[in-house]
């Protein structure tokens, strides 16, 4: 009997689960889509490269919503249960509160698998693609063909090749400018090299600045000039990019290689580290929703002034009370106020004590 009423329950909360995932991923995908068409339709973005964009979104956006859906979704089982009385029926077969909630838990245990492993490898990847086509097929941005931490090789166009020796950490200071101008085909046309190469007021002042023209006989022209105006449009947020990598398109392994890296060499590896533990503890998140989300729903199944409505008011204020935990700990984690590890585990530890604490008082 155990066995029928675990996939009879089970498959109850799968429907709702993958309903509530659904309905909030369109609501998210709808707001973000209105709210990002006018920037893109600026730069005459094709309709296919918008929908692509927010196809890459798509993982990173179910991983961020799952916690809520999972939420929803138990308090609207729990809520249908104990509406029809199927709650009562099994605890008067025998079944104990724990043996009624292992399929929630069971199929919570699944989603924070397969929540890990999209922020382990799949996001990142996603998060890549949707950079690449925001960035360079629709923003029409040069892409960089091979960075360091320091140094930095950039693709302009079709027919110019940037090497940059150095950026400031801020991104409004170049040093060592090398640029290649190429003609059909693949020849070499012109070189301009540049000292260092400032941004103010909207534009990038050169400084010390030589151009070589290549002509066709093999001479080579020389051209000497104290200052010059840099031949692109780049900001200096697009270097920081390019040379800080984002914790968001880097694998779990990738974010951890990189923080030992960063240790050894002496630069900040908070915020990595607050990212690295933050994407495990957000992972388990949905199973320790759903185990509060079964904890009150079970709690509220005796007494007949406790509706589902009630319930989940009551479940989506302690979330409330959550997501602004994770927030705050993710920032005393990033300014070392305390340990990454702390301040990325804290809210989700906290969250399983309140539901455990529910759910040991249950009689």
């Amino acid at each position: 009997m155990m066995t029928k009423i675990f996939w009879y329950v089970l498959g109850m909360f799968s429907r709702n689960f993958l309903l509530c995932l659904t309905m909030v991923l369109t609501i998210y995908l709808v707001v973000d889509f209105f709210e990002k068409l006018r920037k893109f339709l600026k730069y005459d973005a094709e309709f296919s490269l918008i929908l692509s964009f927010f196809a890459y979104r798509i993982p990173e956006i179910v991983f961020l919503l799952a916690p809520l859906a999972a939420l929803m979704s138990t308090i609207v089982t729990v809520g249908g249960l104990n509406r029809t009385r199927e709650i009562t029926a099994m605890r008067s077969c025998g079944l104990s509160f724990y043996q009624i909630a292992l399929p929630f838990l069971a199929f919570g245990l699944c989603v924070s698998v397969a929540s890990l492993s999209l922020t382990a490898v799949f996001i990142p990847l996603a998060n890549i693609n949707a950079e690449y086509v925001q960035s360079v097929s629709i923003k029409q941005k040069p892409e960089a063909l091979l960075s360091a931490p320091d140094s930095l090789w950039l693709r302009v166009g079709q027919t110019r090749l940037v090497y940059i020796d150095s950026v400031e950490h801020d991104g409004t200071h170049l040093t060592g400018l090398l640029s290649y101008m190429l003609q059909k085909p693949f020849r070499l046309s012109r070189i301009m090299e540049a000292e260092s190469a400032t941004f103010s007021d909207g534009e990038w002042r050169m400084e010390k600045v030589r151009h070589r023209q290549v002509m066709k006989d093999g001479r080579v022209e020389v051209l000497e000039k104290p200052y010059d105006i840099m031949p692109f449009s780049l900001e200096p947020e697009d270097f920081q990019n390019w040379l800080s990598p984002s914790p968001q398109q880097m694998t779990l392994y990738q974010l951890h290689d990189y923080l030992e890296w960063a240790t050894q060499d002496g630069h900040n590896p908070l915020p990595y580290a607050t990212n690295y533990w933050a994407r495990m503890a957000y992972a388990m998140v949905s199973l320790v929703m759903i185990f509060l989300g079964v904890s009150i729903g079970f709690r509220g199944g005796g007494v007949r002034s406790v509706g589902v409505a009630k319930g989940l008011g009551q479940t989506l204020a302690i979330g409330f009370v959550f997501w602004s935990a994770h927030s705050v700990g993710i920032v005393l984690g990033q300014n070392g106020v305390v340990m990454p590890i702390v301040g990325s585990w804290i809210a989700t530890v906290m969250l399983f004590i309140v539901g455990a604490n529910l759910f040991l008082k249950l009689e």
